[in-house]
């Protein structure tokens, strides 16, 4: 189970930036390519905290892959592409992840008598789990309006530089971020998990699972 998560989580979250700066480079925009960032090399991506929290409350980040709006060929069309990559990237990869996960169903939950073929079998399971649930996450985490995610970049494209609520996310955004991190582990303290928005989603995500597995084997 650990190394099925580790493996999703690297990937995962690596797929995410990689995907931002590969758009940056259609765009007109090379420095993601210059920096060395257009590769799928952990090492080059890796964020110590990103990767943390992703372990610890189901969402983390890497290393921003660097762009510059300003080699854009249309800045607009650029910002919001490339803040639309990462989140367009990790929902691709859930829904093929889903959709392996239901066509192997038969395969992975039946029934073996070698103890090799049972640890494959449970690798390529939970595998698969992992990698609908992270990337789930990771889109649904990302799509928050809230700076420096790239919910805010989307938003803040629309709106005049300088504006309120770009001035506002800049100088509040992390904080915002830590407060509903922590609102949501207090609701599940006093038993109030709905105030946790993050684990919501994640039992959303985990039912559809539970049910595409059912309902495969129910065919089978």
């Amino acid at each position: 189970v650990a190394l099925a998560s580790i493996v999703a989580i690297v990937f995962s979250i690596v797929m995410h930036e990689v995907s931002h700066g590969y758009v940056a480079k259609l765009n007109g925009d090379l420095t993601a390519k210059s920096a060395g960032r257009l590769t799928l090399n952990p090492a080059v991506h890796f964020d110590l905290w990103g990767v943390l929290m992703m372990l610890l409350v189901g969402f983390g980040w890497a290393k921003p892959v660097p762009i510059n709006p300003a080699n854009f060929k249309n800045r607009k069309v650029g910002m919001i592409t490339v803040s639309l990559a990462g989140v367009v990237t990790n929902l691709i990869m859930a829904g093929i992840s889903l959709l392996l996960l239901y066509l192997l169903a038969p395969v992975l939950f039946a029934p073996v008598s070698s103890g090799t073929q049972h640890v494959f079998q449970f690798l390529g399971r939970y595998l698969l789990i992992y990698f609908i649930l992270i990337n789930f996450m990771l889109a649904m985490f990302n799509m928050l309006p809230i700076y420096p995610l790239d919910g805010y970049n989307f938003v803040n494209t629309f709106l005049p530089y300088g504006n309120s609520y770009q001035t506002f996310m800049r100088r509040y955004g992390f904080f915002l971020l830590l407060g509903l991190i922590i609102v949501g582990q207090i609701g599940e303290m006093i038993n109030m998990p709905y105030l946790n928005i993050f684990g919501q989603f994640f039992k959303v995500i985990y039912s559809l699972i539970e049910k595409t597995i059912i309902a495969r084997l129910m065919v089978v």
